[in-house]
């Protein structure tokens, strides 16, 4: 186990950065979300389903960034609300589809203007080129480095349930 003495300091630690910076911009657009009725979970998934169309429920999550077992549970609520659709893949009936209704499209249609000036007020405060900047090398961190099986990098296996 390192010593505390081996860890950065909190404001040099990436984990904590990105927590603070997903905070700082969800502190803007949570008045957003209370208005359209949908937890950021929520809004995520409907603003994938839109930009991507019918997705798988893994594919869902991946793309939502959630873990599968919330977005099933997210999904049903949704489904109550009529704001998304859920299927059988007709291929692959182990799978289910899930779609974007009327009514969810019509929410992201509604509220996106919203969402598009929080975050172009974002990159005005903080530049426009550093703003570009910083998206871009945080896309290059995650598709560099991305690995399917977590501990890799430093060789520490997860250990598996018994």
């Amino acid at each position: 186990m390192p010593a505390l003495s081996d860890l950065p300091p909190i404001r040099a630690s990436l984990p904590i950065l990105l927590i603070l910076a997903r905070e700082t911009m969800l502190r803007e657009l949570r008045p957003m979300l209370a208005k359209a009725g949908l937890s950021e979970p929520q809004w995520r998934i409907l603003r994938v389903l839109t930009q991507r169309g019918a997705l798988s429920v893994q594919d869902l999550a991946a793309e939502a960034c959630l873990q599968a077992t919330s977005v099933s549970r997210i999904l049903q609520s949704m489904v109550e609300r009529g704001l998304v659709l859920r299927r059988q893949d007709s291929a692959n009936r182990r799978r289910q589809v899930v779609t974007a209704t009327a009514e969810g499209r019509a929410i992201i249609d509604e509220f996106a203007p919203v969402s598009r000036a929080v975050t172009d007020a974002f990159t005005a405060r903080f530049g426009p080129e550093r703003y570009a900047q910083l998206v871009a090398l945080l896309d290059a961190f995650v598709a560099e480095c991305s690995d399917p099986h977590p501990g890799n990098i430093v060789g520490i296996k997860p250990e598996l349930d018994q």
